[in-house]
């Protein structure tokens, strides 16, 4: 198994694009593919990001993958947020989202202050 596969966040964050897709099923985005779409790429750039991070040889060039995730769950924050001023969505379901989403952030935002610290990856030392 990949390594980022195995980090709480990334599951986390995997689960939040599985939900959104789940949301965006509903009859209130049938014709509002645009909208569809922009809520849809930000969820799944969260994990994306994450994963291709975690490929990367140095902690500086997955911090910033870290930092465009984070970017991501604010963008689809965002959107929901809209989703619910137009009332696309409950005002509840848009809270259990932002939940998550905060949850995901202040991860990410750890994770990346940690790995701003380090020098090298220890799982990438080596050839």
């Amino acid at each position: 198994m990949l390594a980022y596969r195995r980090l709480k966040v990334h599951e986390k964050a995997f689960t939040l694009g599985l939900r959104v897709n789940e949301f965006l099923e509903g009859p209130a985005f049938e014709r509002r593919y645009w909208f569809k779409d922009q809520i849809s790429r930000a969820a799944w750039s969260i994990s994306g990001n994450i994963a291709e991070g975690n490929g990367r040889s140095t902690p500086l060039d997955y911090a910033a993958f870290l930092d465009r995730a984070r970017g991501s769950a604010f963008e689809l924050d965002n959107w929901l947020c809209a989703a619910a001023a137009s009332g696309w969505c409950s005002a509840q379901q848009q809270q259990d989202f932002e939940q998550q989403i905060d949850e995901i952030s202040a991860m990410l935002f750890t994770m990346a202050a940690q790995l701003r610290k380090k020098r090298s990856l220890e799982s990438r030392d080596g050839p």
